[in-house]
């Protein structure tokens, strides 16, 4: 019996067999992040009508270059892995330069506000871990287990062979001797889960095997050179029909030939088959007629994402310098970490701060920049007159995304994976919460791929 992969296989070949003067059909694409994108591309390619709705004025989703700061830096998708195919081939097809991102300035730790060179780490007496973990520094300190990962890069995490990692990642770690200081440090900067106790352990060895497949390739990170949301801008531009901006959509209905689609402003759009590609968040938010499945529906209220908040700097003098200390930190407190990287010329300097996951909440409502501005110039004192804020963002807060990746839970990887992708008559789901074998960009495109497949088939 084949499996689903082979039965996906199965189905792609069948759907690109098809001659490109078939008769085409018309196909609705909700989102214009890269997951919809893509999707909309192939069936593009393939011949079909497609239409390609955005709820924002702009394409592109959580890849979001901040073009109205000085350096533009990311406030979406920041690197494409050497393992992200899909993504470099679409930037040599569409003539999108990519280049290798200058290198961030060193960086030290600041623990309980004392703050320690990263050469200083092991002997510190404001270094907290003991043991085996002691000369681990913070940003590494799941390398130990990541060094024995169980699970291999691509699909394996989700393929129900690992059920015994579906674990919350405190208990696992505390088993392999990660003291209450240990886990402390973990949480501070935890990327997969807003707070270490409600993490799959699964979600972390699934990150670390597809980090470690990028290192085994041994090239380096790149970026687009101009911003990285000139590759979502150039995908919507070699669409045969533009997308819609500013089309949210609030309502779904099937009908015996297709699909239609309600939108806000109370337009209505319709098609043979719709591919959506909205964020778990911004999926609640849809009436379906008739209501999904009661496992899709028991999924999407289940499933939280990750909370990010970003403040933006502008460095004008290199203020570290005055002191000798790194111009970045990993941090336990507020900040979480900051990122320092030269401009060209470099006289002057981006400097990202970026907090995850609970800590976040500190940074809500209106107050938010003043409070994180506050806060950075009470942690670097030295930088007043020479940084300003130019600009937070706050994912959890963004109304179309909710925030910034799926997380998964203990035990939610095997309860509502399968779910979240479970495709209707009509109506086919894709984004990087359903991606098997990637995340990030590259999960988000896999993600647009396997629903156009999937149309296709459905439409041949």
């Amino acid at each position: 019996m084949l499996n689903r992969r082979q039965l996906l296989a199965a189905a792609a070949a069948g759907a690109l067999a098809r001659p490109l003067a078939a008769a085409p059909r018309e196909v609705l694409v909700l989102g214009a992040g890269l997951a919809g994108l893509a999707a909309a591309s192939l069936l593009a390619a393939q011949g079909h009508r497609v239409t390609v709705l955005e709820g924002r004025r702009r394409v592109g989703g959580r890849v979001l270059t901040l073009d109205a700061v000085p350096g533009h830096p990311e406030a979406g998708a920041n690197v494409i892995g050497p393992n992200y195919g899909r993504v470099l081939d679409a930037a040599t097809r569409l003539r999108v330069p990519l280049r290798v991102p200058p290198a961030n300035l060193d960086s030290g730790y600041a623990i309980d506000g004392h703050k320690i060179p990263a050469d200083a780490w092991a002997d510190s007496p404001f270094n907290p871990l003991a043991g085996r973990l002691r000369a681990v520094p913070p940003a590494r300190l799941l390398g130990p287990v990541l060094r024995d990962n169980p699970v291999a890069a691509g699909p394996d995490w989700c393929s129900g062979a690992h059920d015994a990692l579906e674990v919350a990642a405190t208990d696992y770690l505390g088993q392999r001797g990660y003291d209450a200081a240990a886990l402390a440090l973990v949480d501070a900067n935890n990327s997969y889960g807003n707070r270490l106790a409600d993490t799959s352990m699964l979600s972390l060895l699934r990150v670390g095997a597809n980090f470690g497949r990028a290192v085994a390739m041994g090239q380096p990170v790149r970026e687009v050179a101009a911003g990285n949301m000139r590759l979502p801008e150039a995908l919507a531009a070699s669409l045969p029909v533009p997308p819609v901006l500013g089309a949210r959509a609030v309502a779904v209905r099937g009908r015996r030939d297709g699909v239609e689609v309600t939108l806000a402003d109370g337009r209505h759009f319709s098609a043979e088959a719709l591919v959506c590609t909205l964020p778990v968040p911004a999926l609640r938010g849809l009436r379906f007629e008739p209501a999904l499945p009661a496992a899709q529906r028991e999924a999407l209220v289940a499933i939280a994402y990750h909370k990010v908040v970003q403040g933006h700097f502008l460095v004008r003098e290199p203020y570290w310098a005055d002191s000798g200390e790194p111009a970045g930190w990993w941090t336990n407190g507020p900040l979480g970490r900051l990122f320092v990287r030269p401009l060209p010329g470099g006289e002057r300097y981006n400097l990202t701060v970026w907090v995850n996951g609970d800590s976040c909440d500190r940074y809500r409502g209106p107050e938010a920049a003043e409070l994180l501005a506050d806060d950075f110039f009470r942690f670097n004192p030295a930088a007043r007159g020479r940084a300003e804020l130019r600009q937070v963002v706050r994912w959890a807060e963004e109304p179309l995304t909710g925030g910034s990746w799926a997380l998964w839970g203990p035990g939610q990887v095997g309860r509502y994976f399968e779910a979240l992708q479970l495709p209707g008559d009509r109506l086919f789901f894709a984004g990087e919460h359903t991606a098997r074998a990637n995340p990030g960009m590259e999960g988000a495109m896999e993600s647009g791929e396997r629903a156009a497949l999937e149309v296709m088939r459905r439409l041949a």
